[in-house]
């Protein structure tokens, strides 16, 4: 295991969890309260994402392998940072479903790009480890980001939350491309 190859990864994987658990806890309730939305909608608009993510998941893993682990990842975090400051203008409940598809796509390439970006920084009979370690480190991630979300609604609405959320997000995609070449190899 390449020790700043591995911390590297796990503060991609952390920010990459913390825009997303921004919007976990949160999600629901911005729905309901600016759409009006049914128990069903928001049904929906899971499913739309799950779907996506789980239809897309084998296509992003053939990108990777043909275009490399950071440039799908960068391309994954910008869907998603993109995704996030859409919901400022998002007025109608039709607008969440392309919203969420495209959330659906960002995590698609992400995970892959992570993932194999893990297994090649993992040596023999060190990869579990490496894995448990990031996957820890990821929900850690989310879990304190659903506090925070909380706090920022209600001290700054959720327009702040997801310019916050797509900051992280950008963030990581940032890095990524900065330290691309050392992770990829």
């Amino acid at each position: 295991m390449r020790s700043r190859q591995v911390v590297s990864l796990i503060l991609l994987g952390t920010l990459s969890s913390f825009g997303v658990g921004l919007l976990g806890p949160i999600y629901p309730i911005f729905v309901v309260d600016r759409f009006s939305a049914s128990l069903i909608d928001l049904g929906t608009l899971y499913t739309i994402l799950c779907l996506t993510v789980a239809l897309f998941k084998v296509p992003a893993g053939r990108l990777v392998d043909k275009y490399g682990k950071t440039r799908v990842f960068f391309v994954g975090v910008l869907l998603s940072a993109l995704a996030s400051l859409s919901y400022i203008f998002a007025s109608e409940i039709s607008h969440l479903y392309i919203i969420e598809f495209t959330f659906g796509l960002s995590a698609a390439l992400q995970r892959p790009s992570l993932l194999s970006l893990m297994a090649d920084a993992g040596g023999e009979g060190k990869r579990g480890t490496l894995f448990g370690l990031f996957e820890s480190s990821y929900d850690i991630a989310e879990a304190l980001a659903a506090l925070l979300a909380a706090f920022i609604v209600s001290r700054l609405g959720f327009e702040s939350l997801f310019i916050i959320c797509s900051g992280f997000q950008a963030t990581s995609g940032i890095l990524m491309l900065k330290s691309g070449r050392r992770l990829d190899h």
